[in-house]
């Protein structure tokens, strides 16, 4: 069984302007809602492609019920720990002339010590040897900073596969209990080395990729936009280019990427596979206002190559 992980849920709300002006008075021409976190839109892709999953976290109870709508229409079964407070807005806003995205991240609720151990005894209750699960995004406000390493590290000990979506340090407390994935992108893996590579420097990348091996990963899935992805595995490294497409929100793309791979592997045990599925899941929602079907996923596999990088 495949479960996912979110501790920091969201509403993105996506506002479009023809221009953003900043200290001015902006007009929207188009404004839509996405329902999410990471660990939701995972879960919610992994659905879409047809590998059932159960989506785990904590919950704002005050508006709760949007996402345990959204989550039911999609299928989504949900085992959410209930904390006072409200879910977080995000606000996203993207000038469509000069294809520019302004991010405003709000606050979110802060879980007690009660809660962050009722959280941990789900896990306990839910995973068993064997089954996945997916941890991803953010901690919320006054979390245990080492939250997530004691959810890795119990994963570890218990045999439960695990894959790490997260950023920088949070990132490196999980490596040590050896993920089967994490999925950086360019700019969170230059950020954890203090480098500035482009992604043509591939060299380079894949030396940064194989000291988070060093320090842990199986596999280590770099992403970068439309300039694609590099997947480094034990015994090779790969290299797959994006496909092409009209962006209409990058919310959720690279949480699709993850499902894309971790769905594909599990059912077939084929790197190249996953990556593909990787790639293709990551553009198509890119392509969609929210997380994308099966269907546009499988129609842009004929745009991508997957190539052994030498």
């Amino acid at each position: 069984m495949i479960y996912s992980l979110t501790l920091n849920p969201a509403i993105d709300q996506v506002i479009e302007v023809p221009n953003f002006q900043l200290g001015e008075t902006n007009k929207a021409i188009s404004e839509y809602e996405v329902i999410g976190g990471k660990g939701i839109n995972v879960a919610v892709m992994l659905q879409h492609l047809g590998y059932p999953t159960t989506a785990l976290g904590f919950l704002g109870r005050d508006n709760k019920e949007m996402f345990e709508h959204y989550l039911s229409n999609q299928k989504v079964a949900a085992c959410f720990r209930e904390v006072n407070g409200k879910n977080r807005t995000n606000i996203k806003i993207k000038s469509l002339e000069i294809k520019q995205e302004t991010e405003l991240n709000g606050l979110a609720f802060s879980p007690s010590d009660d809660d962050v151990m009722a959280l941990l005894t789900i896990l306990k209750t839910e995973l068993t040897k064997n089954d996945c699960l997916i941890i991803s995004g953010s901690l919320p406000r006054d979390c245990p900073s080492d939250l997530y390493q004691t959810i890795s590290t119990y994963c570890d000990e218990n045999e439960i596969l695990f894959v790490v979506d997260a950023t920088k340090d949070v990132l490196l407390s999980t490596l040590s209990a050896k993920p089967f994935l994490i999925k950086p992108n360019l700019a969170e893996l230059n950020e954890l080395f203090e480098t500035n590579y482009q992604f043509n420097q591939k060299t380079e990348i894949v030396t940064l990729g194989k000291k988070l091996q060093e320090k842990g990963a199986q596999n280590v899935l770099i992403s970068s936009g439309k300039d694609g992805s590099i997947l480094i595995i034990p015994t090779n490294v790969y290299v797959g280019n994006t496909a092409t497409g009209q962006l209409i929100n990058s919310v959720g793309a690279g949480d699709s990427m993850v499902a894309g791979f971790v769905g594909t592997y599990l059912a077939t045990n084929d790197y190249q596979e996953a990556m593909l599925t990787s790639i293709c899941a990551g553009s198509a929602t890119a392509f969609s206002q929210g997380i994308a079907d099966k269907l546009l996923v499988e129609s842009l596999k004929q745009q991508i190559k997957i190539r052994t990088f030498k």
